[in-house]
């Protein structure tokens, strides 16, 4: 039940007035929590936007140098009507192949002629031919990438309303790793992989086996469907000679020591053949390339450095607190919009878990990396890369290009491994003077991401992400807290408000008692 309110009737006060001016001075331990959250919420989303930003250049590193070659090497081919040629960031040494004797091709089989075309029903297709086909499926077993036999037949499904091309579509569609073509009466079965399946056949018939001997192939006269068939043996390897050694691979492009190769022709030139010059397979590093990359990741670094100086060095206003609803009224956008720019400013100034963080960063350039045998070059700034003169700068990054060049001429492949060693481990086993000792191998990127992983699992400690909830981080919690003390404010603020009103309901009701009783004393005229 509401209580009842006299608003000044008898003492001619304007007690609304009076109570609102009081409830405002009974307000300021309430707004100074409500400041104190809002305080806290600015610094939680100031934490995460730093975040935001370090995963946005793990990101650019992941995606720009570690997925991507690093090392981009040119493969060149002394005769590229024979041999095609490309190279991976591994490519290394020269590679000469003296010939090429039999390229790989795939195993085909061929049906006889049949009474049908494209638009022929299976059903009429079985009955031209007088054959009975006692099940609805054929199971089919072929060569894979590798150069094997598929372990387990492919099943693939006909209906004899089904006509021969949409059973020719239907086996294209499958997993089977064959081709179909249905052509002037006669059906053939391709391997869709080269090579020769050693002691066996690269495309075997498990099942359905009367569907072939439908479509009249070879050694399918008297099968029935219980027992499997070899359909195709006739698929080669490529056979070359490379740096005088005996080679076979299934397809016609393979890899080699870093290189892709693509056989193109057959040719011979060993001794007392007709010959043609052996081809030559060489590769050079693409040291523009990479100095191109490394620029763009200091820039990008550089960036980040900067907007992370700034967060932590940013000015602290305190005499500009955050607004309460009150002071919002009194002011117009542009005027709460220039107060709250302030009053979020430095609330990160000088913070322990970025400071720490760009001082680790920092370390980094100046550390020595064990994954790098070549110790000429097993430093960043070895190879012209350090942090600014100034040290306002914070840990900029500039380079010695000249000095960049030089290291990427002479050993780019340390320089690669200085960068990113895909092969180093954070505690890896390497030999020191003879001696056994543990080391981290991983490149300069690799650790980088490794700090850079570092503070934000440190800032999510603190600040958490959007996923959370708040009793998963410090200042979620610290936030939970001040709600509940600020509901129970505003409880106690209810009761004040209506004790005030209590009172000065109660002493209007006394000056009224009295204005009655003093008039009964007046002369009646």
């Amino acid at each position: 039940m509401s209580q009842l309110r006299i608003g000044g009737l008898a003492s001619g006060m304007d007690i609304d007035e009076l109570v609102e001016k009081l409830m405002q001075a009974e307000r300021a331990p309430l707004n100074k929590l409500e400041q104190q959250k809002q305080i806290y919420e600015w610094t939680r989303d100031a934490y995460r936007d730093v975040n935001k930003k370090l995963q946005t250049f793990d990101t650019y590193i992941a995606d720009n140098l570690l997925l991507k070659s690093f090392n981009t090497k040119t493969a060149t081919s002394t005769n590229t009507n024979l041999i095609d040629v490309t190279a991976t960031s591994s490519a290394s040494g020269t590679l000469t192949i003296e010939g090429v004797s039999q390229l790989a091709s795939a195993a085909r089989a061929v049906g006889g002629q049949v009474n049908g075309i494209g638009t022929t029903t299976l059903g009429d297709l079985f009955a031209n031919s007088g054959v009975t086909v006692s099940q609805n499926f054929i199971e089919i077993r072929a060569i894979q990438k590798d150069g094997t036999l598929a372990a387990e037949a492919t099943r693939i499904e006909f209906t004899e309303n089904m006509t021969i091309d949409q059973f020719v579509s239907k086996i294209n569609s499958s997993a089977a790793g064959v081709s179909a073509v249905f052509e002037n009466g006669r059906l053939s079965i391709t391997a869709k992989n080269t090579g020769d399946v050693k002691g066996g056949a690269e495309i075997v018939v498990d099942s359905g086996q009367a569907v072939f001997k439908a479509f009249k192939f070879t050694g399918f006269e008297s099968a029935d469907d219980s027992e499997p068939i070899e359909l195709a043996d006739n698929g080669k390897n490529a056979i070359f000679q490379v740096n005088g050694i005996d080679t076979e691979r299934a397809t016609n492009t393979f890899s080699i020591s870093g290189y892709t190769i693509t056989l193109k022709n057959t040719f011979n030139s060993l001794e007392g053949e007709p010959t043609t010059n052996p081809v030559m397979i060489t590769s050079t590093t693409n040291v523009d390339d990479i100095i191109s990359k490394i620029k763009d990741f200091v820039n990008t670094y550089n960036g980040l450095i900067k907007e992370l100086n700034d967060v932590i060095k940013e000015s602290k206003y305190r005499d500009y607190p955050p607004l309460t609803e009150a002071q919002k009224k009194e002011m117009d956008e542009k005027e709460i919009e220039l107060w709250e720019e302030k009053a979020k400013s430095g609330l990160l100034r000088s913070d322990s878990i970025i400071r720490a963080g760009l001082s680790k960063m920092r370390a980094l350039i100046y550390e020595a990396y064990p994954g790098v045998s070549n110790t000429k070059y097993n430093t960043l700034y070895s190879i012209g890369i350090t942090t600014t003169k100034s040290y306002n700068d914070g840990g900029l990054l500039e380079i010695d290009e000249n000095k960049l060049r030089a290291a990427l001429e002479e050993d780019p492949d340390a320089v690669t491994k200085l960068f990113t060693n895909s092969s180093g481990k954070k505690e890896d086993k390497i030999l020191v003077n003879g001696e056994e000792k543990t080391a981290d191998t991983r490149g300069f990127l690799q650790k980088l991401r490794d700090e850079m992983n570092n503070i934000k699992l440190k800032i999510e400690k603190k600040a958490g992400r959007t996923t959370m909830t708040a009793n998963q981080y410090t200042l979620g919690k610290t936030l939970t807290d001040i709600e509940s003390r600020i509901k129970s404010w505003k409880d106690k603020l209810i009761t004040i408000e209506e004790r005030y009103w209590r009172q000065f309901t109660a002493m209007e009701q006394a000056i009224n008692k009295a204005n009655m009783q003093a008039s009964l004393f007046m002369p009646q005229y």
